[in-house]
């Protein structure tokens, strides 16, 4: 999908799509070339596509993942001596307000992809097809991208919006509505299921990065459990999770499409776990999905939507690194905790690959605002990678971001196992741990504490940890994430610790922008969560 992606791109980027708009209702289109003449034939139909995929991959000032990290025990903000970011602080801190500028932005992000993804879906049927199959791929293709936009949006801010197609005129999106989470969730439902049969179940080494029907697998288990463990106790959905056509997405299925899959013999885990991050070892055979990066772009471009590198990496560096040809200058934010490092058992070979020691590695490098010496060694910048070709290098690092892989699937299907089928649960998550520590850490029984544990390590860093604490309760998210913040003894930054604290009336979740709520009219958009202002 890469070579697909910035072919087209090259072409044109934001075909019948909004640019970056401050808000997403401002919705003229920012057109490359007239809307008329635009979806005409499958070339345009593509160039449509690709513009939704740079927006579920681009990254204007909010990167999901390490946001997620940073709100749990894993990680902390950091940055710039003194505190910087102080969008992400005040989430760390839980003193978000409707006014904070990273939710804003993520809104932002995730309406701009609806906003192309409904364009596509309202021209694609104008367009003159003549491949068998494309048509009904790409419409898939769209909806799923659509879907996990609105994942997004629901597991962040609950209420919001359900905006299918188009606003007639500006006075219709000022009269938007919320919709519950439940309704968002069911139409996510609608979309997966309605569109995975149109899917193929993995792609081709030209097409990676495209939607597939293993990603769809993967995503409707990661929603299954977030369902089951936060959005019903939490956000007072129903027990059950349905399309809008009746069919349940319970146990028993997401168990029989994970089972399935790990049957299926398209993936494998890589023999050495070191491998699986290596910079130059990227749409392996272990990996389901990616997000696939460039530095063609060369992007000087600060807003952040003309970037096409991972634009997260460089926030993971260590400032003014000394001692370590390999690793180049990066922000400094993300600092991982004294909590993930102390979670890895002694011999565990996935420690090294996951959290890079500045104190023992480099000879010196300028702490930053919450340093714990210890830093994001899946993704820190790294001089090979650095390009020199053009444009603003801190945008333009081409690694791809490893979304899905297989062992979230066997350790999600341990979980699903552990009370029906203890004995292959078990199975399931030796698989991930032997293939890290060898047979020697193989176990005869385990407990959910044990695949929790092994979610932790195994997938460190890469922005899953948030919702494993919330799914697990508000009480143990706020024990896990309070305790994060207890620096050793002799720490002399400790006081730039002291305020992290998880206030769970949060729900770990982020408010309307108030940017949105003054742009539609009066009590259209208000605020569910207690800690800003709902009840």
């Amino acid at each position: 999908m890469r070579n697909i992606i910035y072919k087209a791109l090259s072409v044109v980027i934001l075909l019948g799509a909004v640019g970056c708009s401050d808000d997403f209702l401002e919705l003229e289109p920012k057109l490359n070339k007239l809307e008329a003449n635009a979806y005409q034939n499958e070339n345009d139909a593509l160039q449509a596509m690709v513009a939704v995929y740079h927006v579920f991959a681009v990254q204007p000032w909010i990167h999901v993942p390490m946001q997620s990290d940073m709100f749990s025990d894993d990680a902390f903000t950091a940055g710039e001596p003194g505190g910087g970011m102080q969008q992400f602080q005040e989430q760390e801190n839980s003193t978000v307000t409707p006014e904070n500028t990273a939710a804003a932005d993520l809104w932002n992000k995730c309406y701009s992809g609806i906003y192309r993804a409904n364009v596509y879906l309202e021209k694609e049927s104008g367009i003159e097809w003549t491949t068998d199959g494309l048509q009904a791929r790409m419409k898939a293709e769209v909806r799923v991208l659509r879907a996990h936009f609105y994942w997004d949006l629901v597991r962040h801010f609950g209420w919001v919006p359900l905006v299918t197609s188009q606003f007639e005129d500006f006075q219709a999106s000022k009269e938007v509505t919320q919709v519950t989470p439940e309704e968002v969730l069911t139409f996510i439902a609608t979309e997966l299921l309605e569109s995975v049969d149109d899917l193929p179940q993995i792609a081709t080494d030209e097409e990676k990065g495209r939607v597939t029907a293993d990603m769809v697998t993967t995503l409707m288990a990661r929603i299954y459990l977030l369902h089951e463990g936060f959005f019903q106790p939490v956000l007072g959905v129903s027990d059950s999770w349905q399309d809008a056509n009746g069919t349940v997405i319970d146990e028993a299925y997401v168990k029989g499409r994970v089972d399935e899959l790990l049957a299926s013999g398209r993936y494998s885990l890589l023999a050495d776990y070191n491998d699986v991050f290596d910079w130059a070892n990227e749409n392996s055979e272990e990996s389901i999905f990616e997000w696939q990066y460039s530095e063609n772009a060369l992007s000087n471009d600060w807003s952040g939507w003309g970037i096409r590198g991972n634009f997260a990496v460089v926030y993971f560096g260590p400032r003014t690194p000394e001692g370590d040809p390999e690793i180049a200058e990066g922000w400094s934010f993300n600092t991982l905790s004294w909590s993930l490092y102390d979670e890895f058992e002694t011999g565990d070979p996935r420690l090294d690959a996951t959290i890079y020691d500045a104190d023992a590695n480099l000879t010196s490098y300028a702490p930053g605002y919450q340093n714990t010496g210890y830093f994001n060694a899946k993704y820190m910048p790294r001089t090979a990678y650095r390009s020199t070709e053009g444009g603003n290098p801190d945008h333009n690092w081409r690694v791809n971001y490893k979304d899905m892989r297989l062992s979230e699937l066997y350790l999600i299907g341990a979980e699903l196992h552990l009370n029906s089928n203890p004995s292959l649960a078990t199975e399931y998550l030796n698989t991930v741990r032997v293939r890290a520590m060898g047979e020697s850490a193989r176990l005869n029984s385990i407990t959910l504490d044990d695949i929790y544990h092994e979610r932790r390590v195994e997938l460190a860093c890469e922005g899953h940890r948030k919702w494993d604490l919330l799914r697990r309760g508000l009480d143990y998210a706020k024990t896990r994430i309070d305790q994060s913040f207890d620096a050793p003894a002799g720490i002399e930054n400790a006081n730039e610790f002291n305020n992290g604290v998880f206030i769970q009336d949060t729900w770990g979740m982020l408010p309307i922008p108030a940017s949105e709520i003054r742009l539609t009219n009066e009590g259209q958009l208000k605020q569910y969560v207690p800690a800003y202002g709902g009840g």
